[in-house]
């Protein structure tokens, strides 16, 4: 009697083992879908930044103890400009590429850490000149992580002088690279020389291969700095038909609006007596 109650102890187990295993990947695959919903919802043109952060919100309840897919929903929830949850689980990797590190600084920077913040990309990009010096790594990596680094440190002011010698450095180096001419314009405008900013973010803009809203929100800043309204409105609604979560650009519109006259009255004609 007692061995077969213990076999049949054992067949349940195994069964109860089985049916946790096929929920496990049952899990796994639909925390994946909602990944690729995700992705979906943050790459394509518009722009559904909300429904990307929902998606990402219920792969992250679903998901499996797995690094790789937790950096890719952080780095998900970073174009999401979900600050807080992207930090949460860049904080839990036990460890961090030099682009997620860079990433972590940009979301503690914006949570108001600035110290750790700022020391995170200062750190990435001295460990990316250590390496060129070395011969550790390729021309563009170095490139693309001073870039990350620089930009991130001018875009939220932390060190604007040194983001901005840090992308100059990597514009010279990739001249024709959309992204990385952006970052120069932008960092020229967060020192105060908007129409040199007006010019590289100008070529920013054709050099890209589709309409991007970050560079066409840049772009209008500029225009706005250089009292070119009209054309600041124009690439600023531009941009928030693409991106229409983008915060900023609906900030920057706001006060345009303030600047600008209502069309009536812009259209209305001046008296021959006034």
């Amino acid at each position: 009697m007692i061995g077969r109650i213990a076999v049949v102890a054992l067949v349940l187990a195994t069964v109860a083992l089985a049916g946790c295993r096929v929920d496990e990947m049952r899990s796994d695959f639909v925390a994946l879908r909602y990944v690729q919903e995700a992705e979906a919802h943050l790459h394509e043109l518009p722009r559904n930044t909300a429904g990307g952060e929902r998606a990402l919100d219920r792969a992250v309840a679903l998901m499996p103890d797995d690094n790789e897919m937790r950096a890719r929903a952080a780095r998900l929830y970073v174009a999401a400009r979900a600050w807080e949850k992207a930090a949460r689980l860049f904080e839990a990797q036990p460890e961090l590429s030099r682009q997620d590190r860079t990433m972590l600084g940009y979301c503690l920077l914006k949570l108001g850490d600035r110290e750790r913040g700022a020391e995170l990309c200062l750190e990435v990009i001295r460990e990316a000149e250590q390496l060129r010096a070395q011969g550790s790594i390729s021309r563009r990596e170095w490139a693309l992580l001073l870039n990350d680094g620089g930009y991130l440190l001018v875009d939220t002011g932390a060190e604007i002088a040194v983001g901005y010698e840090a992308v100059q450095r990597a514009t010279e180096v990739f001249p024709l690279e959309a992204p990385l001419v952006d970052s120069l314009g932008w960092a020229l405008l967060r020192k105060g020389e908007f129409l040199d900013a007006a010019f590289y973010l100008e070529r920013a803009r054709r050099l890209h291969s589709r309409e991007d809203p970050e560079m066409l929100y840049h772009l209008g800043v500029a225009y706005a700095r250089l009292e070119r309204y009209g054309q600041a409105k124009r690439a600023l609604q531009r941009a928030a038909e693409l991106d229409p979560g983008f915060a900023d650009v609906q900030k920057e519109l706001r006060r345009l609006g303030r600047i600008l006259p209502p069309p009536a009255l812009a259209m209305r004609p001046t008296s021959a007596g006034a």
